[in-house]
């Protein structure tokens, strides 16, 4: 036995001794270390732009610093129309503003008119009642708008058999997940 791991450590041992040899003799390039400096040209020979950190951010807050210079016949023309786009854009936004007015207040009337017509209904869910029925008695009060959609989204969403039998107030702007929720005693 002694022999046996005396054979086996010196085969470590040459092992190691090999790999050291194959690691100090090869002539394997290690990876350079390049300064940015010494970086920059060989990215840019790759067709890529070197910027530094005050450029890029000159560039992204100003977007249109960097853009060629136009003739100033050019410049001018478009000077005045951007002057004229902005006394259209000026009267424009008063446009808006009178309307989003009258829409704001029709939309308050909508809303008035939700509240009144939003109904509540106290539900009384009876010991082994099938989702069916609470459907049909929801869609009767005008809680929903189909019983049938209520009963498969309470099926499909595995809530038929956790409704739990109690009194449940329930009103038509619920959500058929807030529904279920309510009737499961959430």
């Amino acid at each position: 036995m002694k022999q046996l791991v005396r054979f086996f450590s010196l085969g470590l041992l040459t092992a190691g001794i090999i790999m050291l040899g194959v690691v100090l003799i090869s002539d394997n390039k290690k990876e350079n270390n390049l300064s940015a400096e010494e970086l920059i040209p060989v990215i840019e020979e790759e067709g890529y732009h070197v910027v530094s950190n005050d450029e890029y951010i000159a560039m992204t807050v100003n977007p249109n610093e960097n853009k060629p210079e136009q003739n100033s016949d050019e410049a001018d023309k478009n000077s005045d129309k951007e002057k004229s786009e902005k006394k259209d854009e000026s009267k424009d936004k008063e446009k808006e503003v009178n309307e989003t007015d009258d829409e704001q207040a029709k939309k308050d009337e909508k809303e008035d008119k939700k509240e009144d017509e939003n109904k509540s209904y106290v539900l009384n869910v009876e010991s082994g009642m099938p989702t069916s029925s609470i459907s049909n008695i929801l869609e009767e009060n005008g809680i929903i708008d189909k019983a049938s959609d209520f009963t498969k989204y309470l099926e499909k969403h595995d809530y038929s058999l956790k409704v739990k039998a109690k009194e449940t107030k329930v009103t038509s702007d619920m959500s058929y997940y807030e529904l279920a929720q309510a009737l499961m005693n959430y």
